[in-house]
């Protein structure tokens, strides 16, 4: 560790708690002051990723991170990355890149090859800055677990990191699950946490005293601070993405329909949107069935495009969504989406599918091929001509990324877009199709709408929504960002910056 130099790491006492947001709070607020921070986390495991400098996966909450420490994203923030696909199997990326499917007993003994590379890993990064914060996942306190943990204690004690013990009050028993983590931890576990703090309250903190009063008798570890709810913060909401539904008030409003496939990934595409004034997004599971006006339906990205797309079928939804595309509504594909929208899809390999061949959704004049080699990097998009208008004219330089096995290969239609290497401007191929009255196109690259321009012209076909003036999605995060380093700084204190 070099002089001077701060470690310190957010653990929670379960899964959604808030760690996420906390180490962006602090990365921001150190960046702030002209220090040089990063996030770091070991181990993630979600199907919202995103693609880091260079190319390779990186989970979606440490991509906040990253932009909240003004750094690029790198894949030594999130060396492991666990794409969960079901049946007790994950993908496992390792550096950005994929090792394999393994099931739990797999995984277990491929930990044990991991682990001294990840120490390896985070000291050769930690050197460059004047601070690191992590993250820990889920609970410390997993019993069965501890003596092959890669991301909790035992990695605070590998990167000699202090740590922060966050509870959510809104989960309920704050007080049980902060005593209750501490208690079951073995003695040098228990080391490693300097500090508790409860995440998500709203009231009075003067009404949590007589409770902070007691847990620091019991467990010697003071109660640092109250952080209250973030829910009035553009953010994303950890590795969920969930999203802040607004009310559907009047006939002016945009209603966009996601479909929440059972394996949806990047839900974050859609960030953006729901930013948007006058704009609600409703995320849809396959088993229910939509009320009311819908003015575009996404097919959204999924980490089993096959299998869900054979769900979907057999589900109420698709009887609506059929009816729906008779009646000429507007139907956007992203990535998995995308795929499932052209006439069929080919798995030779097996790859998704335990089948070869899958019939597809026949919206879109192509095929989809799936191939070993995955594609999982960073593009700029120029759009050829624009699916929204004909009057349009196209916008070069969509900045975006794409992770995906499949490659389609058109039946003769002309893309959509032309997709170029963000740094030598390489032209990488064309992708994207639509149909002829641009009421139904897709493509495979995901982060569309955070471009400003690309936004706009998405948003202004639609008659309700004349004069669209996009507020610039990069100031809302940053000003977001500013926010939330300034609140966490408050109720946590753990930066003498």
């Amino acid at each position: 560790m070099k002089t001077g130099q701060r470690r310190l790491m957010v653990l929670g006492t379960g899964s959604g708690v808030g760690k996420s947001l906390v180490v962006a709070g602090l990365c921001r607020y150190a960046r702030n002051r002209g220090y040089t921070v990063a996030p770091f986390k070991a181990q993630n495991m979600s199907n919202n990723a995103a693609i880091a400098k260079g190319g390779g996966e990186i989970g979606r909450a440490q991509f906040l991170q990253a932009q909240a420490a003004g750094l690029e994203p790198d894949v030594r923030m999130n060396p492991i990355l666990l794409k969960p696909l079901g049946n007790k199997k994950s993908q496992v990326v390792f550096m950005g890149r994929p090792l394999g499917v393994y099931d739990i007993e797999g995984y277990r003994e491929l930990k044990k090859e991991l682990a001294p590379k990840l120490v390896e890993i985070f000291h050769e990064y930690a050197r460059q800055f004047d601070m690191i914060i992590l993250e820990g996942a889920g609970s410390p306190a997993e019993i069965n677990l501890l003596e092959e943990d890669l991301v909790n204690t035992r990695m605070a004690r590998w990167a000699e990191a202090d740590a922060l013990l966050l509870g959510d009050i809104e989960q309920g028993g704050v007080f049980a699950s902060l005593y209750g983590t501490w208690s079951l931890l073995p003695p040098e576990d228990r080391k490693v946490i300097r500090w508790m703090g409860v995440n998500k309250f709203r009231g009075d903190p003067a009404l949590l005293l007589a409770g902070f009063r007691t847990l620091e008798t019991l467990t010697g570890i003071p109660v640092l601070g109250v952080l209250d709810h973030l829910g009035d913060l553009p953010l994303p909401d950890e590795d969920s993405y969930r999203v802040r539904q607004k009310p559907l008030q009047d006939d002016d409003a945009l209603r966009i329909l996601v479909v929440e496939w059972p394996h949806l990934s990047n839900r974050s595409d859609f960030d953006p949107l729901t930013g948007e004034d006058g704009v609600r997004v409703d995320f849809v599971p396959i088993d229910k069935v939509p009320t009311g006006r819908v003015d575009c339906v996404f097919l959204p990205g999924t980490r089993q495009t096959c299998g869900d797309l054979e769900a979907f079928r057999q589900s109420p939804l698709f009887d609506w969504f059929s009816r729906y595309v008779e009646e000429g509504g507007k139907v956007v594909g992203i990535c998995g989406g995308y795929q499932m929208m052209g006439a069929d899809i080919l798995d030779p390999e097996k790859i998704e599918s335990s089948r070869g061949w899958v019939r597809g959704l026949g919206l879109l004049p192509f095929s989809v091929r799936f191939e070993n080699d995955k594609i999982a990097r960073s593009v700029v998009a120029r759009m050829r001509f624009s699916p929204f208008s004909p009057s349009d004219g196209g916008i070069s330089a969509i900045r975006g990324y794409e992770i995906r096995h499949g490659r389609t290969v058109s039946h003769g239609s002309t893309e959509i877009f032309d997709l170029y290497e963000p740094d030598s401007g390489t032209l990488l191929g064309s992708d994207g199709l639509s149909s002829a009255d641009g009421r139904i196109w897709g493509g495979p690259v995901h982060g569309l709408f955070e471009d400003d321009r690309f936004r706009s012209l998405f948003l202004g076909q639609f008659s309700l929504r004349e004069n669209v003036a996009s507020t610039p999605y990069r100031e809302i995060l940053e000003s977001a960002l500013d926010h939330l380093g300034e609140r966490v700084h408050a109720a946590f204190p753990l930066l003498n910056c």
